[in-house]
């Protein structure tokens, strides 16, 4: 059981985590940029990934958009700044 769980672990589980440890914050980014600086709804903004990001879950608070996969254990979080623009501000 041990070798079968390492084996997982090193050829299932790890890519996937390595790629949501990069589209997570790339999400929260473009996210909120798509609603604060394009000012387009939430909805719309999801649909422009080319890759499948229905993992991940997208949240707004004010001016920040959060960003999370694996109920919160991989997140990110991008805030916009007049005159600054959208800049990741807690990647996980």
């Amino acid at each position: 059981a041990g070798v079968g769980a390492l084996l997982y672990w090193q050829f299932g589980l790890r890519p996937q985590l390595a790629q949501a440890r990069v589209a997570v914050p790339y999400g929260a980014k473009m996210v909120c940029t798509c609603r604060f600086i394009a000012e387009r709804p939430m909805e719309s903004c999801k649909q422009d990934f080319t890759e499948d990001l229905s993992a991940v879950s997208f949240t707004e608070e004010g001016q920040t958009i959060r960003a999370s996969v694996l109920g919160g254990w991989i997140e990110a979080e991008a805030r916009h700044e007049d005159g600054i623009g959208c800049t990741l501000v807690r990647p996980d």
